[in-house]
């Protein structure tokens, strides 16, 4: 039978308490924090991202190539559900998107992404912290049309 000095446990030991401590902090932590919004019901939400009457151009073959985009971010501004929670859809080429969201007031951002210019060709108008685009969502509701002109 093997005898280990008692310096040689102590260390062994002591090699397991940090490991220990995180395990106490990580378990201490599990339920904590804001209302997750993925306990609230979500609603599809359908919709069109227009300029001027149409939709944002996108350049087929770059739209193919998943080079060509128009982004909507939907970010949530009235603190409920976690203040950071965001969804994003993409439009197609006629502008329609859907996009599923629990109910409340939303800054929205749009990013027209088209492959061949580089960047935003909205040139960050409409981005995440300047964008004036602000809806309510407050259940199943009819068809969202966000015309960007009415947000210059």
């Amino acid at each position: 039978m093997t005898m280990f000095s008692t310096t040689e446990t102590f260390s062994r030991r002591m090699a397991l308490v940090p490991l220990c401590l995180l395990l106490a902090a990580a378990t201490a932590l599990i339920g904590c924090g804001p209302r997750s919004y993925k306990t609230e019901p979500e609603f599809k939400i359908s919709g069109k991202i227009l300029r001027g009457g149409n939709p944002l151009p996108l350049d087929p073959v770059m739209a193919a190539a998943k080079a060509a985009s128009v982004n909507i971010k939907f970010v949530r501004t009235d603190g409920s559900g976690g203040a950071d929670h965001s969804e994003s859809a993409f439009a197609d080429e006629s502008g329609a998107f859907t996009i599923k969201l629990p109910k409340g007031k939303y800054r929205v951002s749009v990013a027209h992404m088209n492959g061949r210019q580089p960047g935003d060709n909205l040139q960050g108008k409409f981005g995440e912290r300047k964008s004036k685009i602000e809806k309510e969502i407050s259940g199943e509701m009819p068809e969202l049309v966000i015309e960007l002109d009415d947000y210059k």
